[in-house]
């Protein structure tokens, strides 16, 4: 198997990983026997922290961290707990695929907050991504007659959107940046596991006990599939295929979440539903390729991410080969 075949495996992989978040986490919410979302967000980051050190461990990666990185870890933290948090709460309010391919225009909000905050240039590709986005998102709000979807769960999923590009866009001004992404990645979910455990004692009376197999198995799932899988195969996809082609097959998340809406939950793919994730999904496309030509502003910072990616993967390698 040749290292193109690789990459695009490894980022399928990881994409629908993600995307079978509502699949394990639904079922948890409301079934007969269910449990409030906090707890949910512990066991599967605790679950996903457990995965990752497995993997961080066997590779040999040195866990160090400094109080300065560990206060901007912190940080971060807070911001993807905002994000996954109510993305969970919109799933309650709306059928789970178009809910998915609405967190999905998290690049489009990166993209308004990078010119908001740090006077980043319009070009037409972002405006024409823009306005693709937010038709798509009146589309998906059930402006073209979905009743199946309620204003409070598009809320939740834009928001939900909105705090991962914030958390993509303080990533990139801190210095945690350097990290190695998978150890990153295990610290935001320790401190975002620790930030839940506090969060259901304070507001939800503590973290609710696990309650039968199912339920267990639920949440192994999402913690050791959708979580942990899915971002460390996202390392080796980066080195093997590039950037532009990881960000682009990103598009399986919201795929494969539209599937199981249809196939697990039998929601109907009404036509604006089906416009709506066209013209998301599009538009996303559109900005991932405009923002990765070599004139582009953004262009050499994310290089420079996908370096320092590839930097660590090597280095993870070699240490384990020793």
């Amino acid at each position: 198997m040749n290292d193109t075949i690789k990459g695009f495996s490894s980022r399928w992989v990881s994409a629908t990983a993600f995307g079978l978040i509502p699949l394990f986490s639904i079922p948890v919410m409301t079934g007969a026997v269910s449990m409030h979302t906090p707890s949910i967000m512990v066991y599967r980051f605790v679950f996903g922290c457990l995965g990752l050190l497995g993997v961080l461990l066997w590779r040999r990666v040195y866990l160090k961290v400094s109080r300065y990185e560990l206060m901007e870890i912190a940080l971060l933290a807070l911001l993807y707990d905002a994000s996954a948090m109510l993305m969970l709460f919109g799933y309650q309010y709306m059928p789970s695929g178009p809910a998915t391919t609405l967190v999905f225009s998290y690049p489009i909000w990166t993209e308004v907050l990078m010119i908001i905050m740090y006077h980043e240039k319009f070009s037409w590709s972002t405006i024409t991504a823009m306005v693709l986005a937010f038709l798509g998102v009146g589309c998906m709000s059930g402006l073209g007659g979905d009743g199946h979807t309620q204003p409070m769960g598009v809320a939740f999923e834009l928001a939900s959107g909105i705090f991962y590009a914030f958390y993509m866009v303080a990533l990139s001004h801190m210095r945690v940046r350097n990290m190695g992404s998978l150890k990153l990645t295990f610290y935001v979910f320790l401190l975002g596991s620790l930030f839940f455990i506090a969060f259901a004692a304070f507001f939800d009376g503590g973290v609710e006990p696990i309650r039968g197999g199912g339920m267990l198995i639920n949440l192994l799932m999402l913690g050791l599939v959708c979580t942990a899988l899915s971002n460390v195969m996202l390392v080796p996809a980066v080195k093997l295929i590039g950037p532009t082609l990881t960000a682009i097959l990103g598009a399986f998340e919201p795929l494969t979440a539209m599937v199981v809406s249809i196939v697990a939950f039998g929601d109907v793919l009404t036509p604006p539903i089906t416009l709506g994730f066209v013209l998301i999904v599009g538009a996303v496309m559109l900005l991932i390729t405009a923002k990765l030509k070599p004139n582009h502003p953004t262009a050499k910072l994310f290089k420079r991410r996908t370096t320092r990616i590839n930097h660590h993967f090597v280095r993870a390698n070699k240490q384990h080969q020793l």
